[in-house]
């Protein structure tokens, strides 16, 4: 093969490209379900592709959610067990103005007969 006939060859292609019958030169028509399952095949794996990045950026999010709310559960638990202590229910019930303190004795059991 010259190098003319190459770049007549070349010439040729893009020609048929341009007008839009190179598929029917080189005799594409054959081979039409092979290549619309390509296309699916390549549409398929783009949409997965796409729905993958969306689930991670999705998981991230709620990891930065969860952590925050991690954080948020730590701090109200602390302020519960803040309240509950013997501690804390005296001054509260100073602040409230109530005579009831806590006890200065342990408890009695009472046995039942």
């Amino acid at each position: 093969m010259s190098f003319r006939s190459f770049w007549h060859s070349i010439g040729n292609t893009f020609r048929a490209i341009r007008s839009g019958e190179l598929l029917l030169r080189i005799r594409a028509d054959k081979y039409y379900m092979h290549i619309m399952y390509l296309f699916l095949l390549m549409w398929m794996t783009i949409a997965l592709s796409l729905q993958v990045d969306k689930t991670l950026a999705r998981v991230g999010d709620n990891k930065v959610t969860l952590e925050k709310l991690r954080i948020h559960h730590a701090e109200k638990e602390a302020a519960l067990v803040k309240l509950h202590s013997a501690s804390a229910a005296q001054i509260r019930l100073k602040e409230l103005g109530s005579e009831a303190t806590l006890p200065s004795e342990p408890a009695t059991i009472i046995k039942r007969k």
